[in-house]
């Protein structure tokens, strides 16, 4: 049949988290944020992610508000990200919460690291942490 996959040609991935996502290409979602008080977790029901298009040297990413727009150049261990052009809505406190420390991190040259399906981006101080959406293509 046409629809079934030959696990000779195409085996499955035992371990699909063993793999290291790309920055570009991936649709990143964010589950926890992280400061000098420690690691926070996204509230529920807010869906927040980040996508860079390599090709075109943007940065997108959804608040759970807001989207927004940034220029962006990458070198191996940092992001140099330009100014934010975001959307203007007004959204409860914690979904404003998420959003001014997304906006605060996402500026200048940025530090990011990824650990296979974690894309962890700023500093100690402040850190966005990320997961794939999506398992990487093949």
């Amino acid at each position: 049949m046409a629809d079934e996959v030959d696990p000779q040609i195409n085996p499955a991935d035992p371990d699909p988290a063993s793999r290291v996502w790309p920055l570009g290409g991936t649709t990143w979602v964010l589950p926890e944020l992280r400061d000098a008080q420690g690691a926070h977790a996204v509230p529920g029901g807010i869906r927040s992610t980040f996508e860079v298009d390599t090709d075109e040297g943007h940065l997108y990413v959804e608040t759970g508000c807001n989207h927004g727009r940034a220029s962006v150049s990458i070198n191996a261990a940092s992001l140099q990200v330009g100014p934010m052009a975001l959307t203007r809505m007004m959204c409860p406190d914690s979904v404003m919460w998420v959003e001014h420390s997304i906006v605060a991190v996402l500026q200048g040259q940025v530090p990011y690291l990824i650990y296979r399906d974690i894309l962890a981006v700023g500093g100690a101080d402040k850190a966005l942490v990320y997961r794939s959406d999506l398992p990487p293509a093949a």
